[in-house]
């Protein structure tokens, strides 16, 4: 997001914040509501073209667009949800896209904050990471979850089969809401973000760590210190073993990719005698 939209999407984080503060049973039930609430409220305005537009006209003064959002989606979800909601049309935006995907993120980041509120955030961390992983291993499992001529509710029931007692009820949630919302063929991606969200949660990032073979728990605490002091700050190491690699490490945090493996090695002696 740029511009108007960057700011809009700051002011209603710290609604977002107000609204899930809390722990225990009771905040962790709010912040599900909160969740389930903005999941369908983005999809409405995915579906309704012309609501989404008047939702940000800004020939409509604020209060004028927040009183449409109340007449919309008030007493239908969740109050401290259409709350979040009204707030967030008040606010400018550049575009349609850009309101709707700020209440996705944000009712991703409600379904997190359930997670924290239950003790289990790690968990969720770490259920998704995986997921992620069989899905790069199984292109068939991929294609079967975004197979848009399948019912919703077949690929819904597919991701329970799959996650039914092996996973927590928020990681659940958040990979169905993945699955059925990913328009444009590509599930990972989507399920990247929702663990960069929970690292953010945790204010840390997240780097993923290709190695040829397991790492001891010794070289992970040498790694995962040199990585925290290099970005500045807390570091989450996901470890993908891939024996493909022959040995070496390969790093990335976000857009930045530190290449140690052989085959690097390798690639850039080859090209330095192509040059020769």
């Amino acid at each position: 997001m740029q511009g108007a939209s960057r700011e809009a999407h700051k002011a209603l984080a710290a609604h977002v914040g107000d609204a899930l503060d809390g722990t225990g049973d009771g905040a962790a039930q709010r912040a599900t509501s909160i969740g389930d609430a903005l999941f369908t409220v983005a999809g409405l305005l995915w579906a309704e073209p012309a609501v989404r537009r008047a939702l940000i006209d800004p020939g409509r003064s604020p209060d004028d667009r927040a009183a449409l959002a109340n007449r919309l989606v008030g007493g239908r979800i969740e109050p401290a949800a259409a709350d979040l909601v009204a707030a967030a049309v008040r606010e400018r935006w550049d575009g349609p896209r850009d309101l709707i995907s700020a209440i996705d993120e944000f009712g991703i980041v409600a379904h997190l904050a359930a997670a924290d509120a239950h003790g289990r955030l790690d968990r969720v961390e770490d259920e998704l990471f995986r997921f992620g992983q069989v899905l790069h291993a199984t292109p068939d499992l991929r294609a079967a979850l975004l197979d848009q001529a399948a019912p919703e509710q077949a690929r819904r029931d597919l991701v329970r089969r799959l996650l039914a007692d092996q996973a927590s009820p928020e990681t659940v949630s958040l990979v169905e809401h993945a699955v059925l919302t990913s328009r444009d063929r590509r599930l990972e991606p989507a399920v990247d973000r929702i663990i960069e969200l929970a690292a953010q949660r945790r204010q840390r990032r997240v780097a993923v760590v290709r190695v040829a073979s397991a790492l001891s728990p010794e070289h992970r605490d040498r790694l995962e210190n040199a990585l925290t002091a290099q970005a500045g700050g807390p570091v989450r190491l996901n470890v993908v073993v891939d024996p493909d690699l022959v040995g070496g490490v390969k790093v990335e945090i976000g857009d930045e990719v530190v290449d140690g493996t052989v085959q690097s090695r390798i690639a850039e002696l080859e090209r330095l005698l192509a040059e020769q």
